[in-house]
Formats: structure tokens, C-alpha cells, sequence
């Protein structure tokens, strides 16, 4: 009786593991493609006095920015598989993008090349933050016209 107790504990914590990181991977990877830019474009305009000054930090901090965290959001993702006891996929094991859809029957397709939680987390955040920068965009932005003296 207590080799189960233990071995549901174990799982308990291994559970609340996996879904503390997978909490940490989604808000991770909406922070990655809104949070990120943001926080670049704000903190170039107080280090910076001059417009081209401006454009060199977030032309050159907010991509390299993006990537090492990124970066970190992948590591966090190795972290998250093997906390929920999922085997590394095979070296040969191919990523589900890369699978043709007209390859296969989708049910097979999704059985050989599972997506991953940043997978869909990365992707749902990217197109989430391009809808609101065409909403902002198109809605909420302020038309400065310059007129002709």
C-alpha cells in the first residue's frame, strides 16, 4: 500500500510539474511575440536621445531578444516532455509541418508526427499578436497626416 501512495504522490508532483511548465510555455510564448517587442521598443526609447539611435536598438535588440528567449522557451519545453514521461522522438522522426498532408490519412499523420505543446503555443501566440497588431493598426492608431505648407 505505500509503494502506491508513493508512486501517486510521484505522479502528482510529476502532473503539477508538467502543468506548471506548460503554463510557463504558453504565457512564455504569447510574452515572446507581444511582451518582448514591447518591452524593446520601450526600453530603446529611454536609452536612446536620437531616431536612428531608436531604430538600430530595436532593429538589432528586440530580434535578438526574441530568439534567446526563444531559446529558453524550448529548453523549458525539453524540461516539460520529460516531465510528463514522453520519450525524445526518434532522431528519424519527422516534425508534423513537415509532413505533406496529402501524404498520408491525417489520423496517421497526427500518430507519426505529434505536435508539441510550443508548437502550438508559438503559433496560436504568433497569429494572436499579428490580429492585434492589424486591429491596433487599423482601428486604434492615430493617422498623423503632414500637410504641405
Amino acid at each position: 500500500m505505500s509503494e502506491s501512495l508513493v508512486a501517486d504522490r510521484s505522479s502528482l508532483g510529476a502532473r503539477a510539474t508538467a502543468a506548471l511548465l506548460a503554463v510557463v510555455i504558453v504565457v512564455g510564448s504569447a510574452f515572446v511575440w507581444i511582451g518582448v517587442p514591447w518591452l524593446g521598443f520601450w526600453l530603446a526609447g529611454q536609452l536612446t536621445a536620437s531616431n536612428e539611435g531608436f531604430l538600430f536598438a530595436v532593429l538589432g535588440g528586440v530580434p535578438l531578444a526574441m530568439v534567446g528567449f526563444g531559446w529558453l522557451l524550448y529548453r523549458v519545453n525539453s524540461l516539460y516532455e520529460g516531465a510528463r514521461g514522453r520519450e525524445r522522438r526518434a532522431a528519424v522522426g519527422r516534425a508534423a509541418w513537415l509532413v505533406s498532408s496529402s501524404d498520408e490519412r491525417n489520423k496517421l499523420r497526427r500518430a507519426q508526427a505529434p505536435r508539441s505543446l510550443i508548437d502550438v503555443a508559438m503559433t496560436a501566440s504568433a497569429v494572436t499578436a499579428m490580429v492585434l497588431l492589424l486591429v491596433w493598426f487599423f482601428l486604434f492608431a492615430e493617422m498623423d497626416l503632414v500637410t504641405p505648407v
